[in-house]
This record gives C-alpha cells, structure tokens and sequence, in this order.
C-alpha cells in the first residue's frame, strides 16, 4: 500500500513540474500581415518591453528586474507574412527566459512559448 502511495506521489510531482516547466502566454497584437522578419523581431521586442514585463510580475521577479535585455537574431526567424515563430532571449540580473514567440499576424496574435 505504501509502494502505491509513494508511486502516485511520484507522478503527482512529475505532472506538476512538466505542466509548470512550459509557460505559454498568449496576447493579441497588432495584425502584422505582409511584413518581413525584422519588423516582426522588432514588433515582438518592444510588445514585450512596453506591454509584457509589465502586465507579467512573475517574469519580472524571476527575471530580477523591470527593464531587461531583450535579443532577437532577425535571421533566427522562420516563417512567412502570415505565421512567424521568433526565437527571444531575456536577460535580466537573475536569469535569462528563452522564448519561442508563435505570431500569427492573421489573427493578430503572439503566443509567448517560454
């Protein structure tokens, strides 16, 4: 019986830190159609400076500060003028947060894969 207890404690943890280990935030934007791969990194790093890591304490604390350093390789991005995915990287004084941003322009969304 302890075996069994024991075991699903197991998988209790392990779901719980597979489910919180890839956060997805989903936002809507601006629709971006028709435009190329740096007005899109572009686009992407100042939503994140000006909307994001202000709407978003628990990236800020994890962070370690308010006005991070935001890359973004223009020649990283894949995609074409309707669905982009753009490979981010925060730095703040604590960490950095890898992003996988999936911008749809169609339907004026980002969606902040970390």
């Amino acid at each position: 019986m302890k075996k069994i207890g024991i075991a699903l404690c197991a998988v209790c943890l392990v779901t719980s830190f597979i489910s919180t280990a890839a956060e997805s935030n989903k936002v809507t934007i601006a629709k971006c159609e028709g435009v190329d791969a740096e007005t899109i990194a572009n686009s992407i790093k100042n939503d994140y400076q000006q909307k994001r890591i202000v709407r978003w304490p628990g990236h800020r604390e994890k962070l370690g500060q308010a006005d991070p350093i935001i890359w973004i390789n223009s020649k990283e991005i894949t995609g074409n003028n309707d669905r982009w995915k753009v490979p981010m990287t925060v730095r703040g004084k604590n960490t950095d947060i890898q992003y996988n941003v999936v911008v749809d322009c169609k339907a004026g969304t980002a969606d902040y894969q970390s």
